[in-house]
């Protein structure tokens, strides 16, 4: 969801208002640093989310919070206000297979 995006390219968009990152140990670094910092003077960008592959914890750094990071976890429920979407973290976990999601649905059986 893009607001005036006049790209025509549909892989991506000039103006967006959320970047979601999937984050691995060979991207780790530059997702949470240089591209951060980069993604954040883009004047369109609304809410920046970093999402650990391998443990339960979903990054949101928005705009209106000063960029200031909020940690989401099993049970939590996440608003991304710049799309008007709520999404349980559990939602967002449901098909990955890790210890962190395993050990959480075994102990809500």
């Amino acid at each position: 969801m893009t607001c005036q995006d006049n790209s025509e390219d549909s892989y991506y968009t000039e103006q967006p208002l959320i970047i979601v990152e999937v984050l691995s140990k060979s991207t780790r670094r530059i997702d949470e640093t240089i591209k951060r910092r980069l993604y954040q003077t883009l004047p369109s960008l609304q809410e920046y989310v970093l999402i650990e592959q391998d443990i339960v914890d979903i990054e949101i750094c928005r705009r209106d919070q000063s960029w200031q990071p909020e940690h989401y976890f099993m049970g939590d429920e996440i608003s991304f206000a710049a799309i008007d979407l709520t999404l349980s973290v559990n939602e967002t976990h449901e098909r990955v297979i890790n210890d962190d999601v395993s050990a959480f649905f075994d102990g809500q059986t």
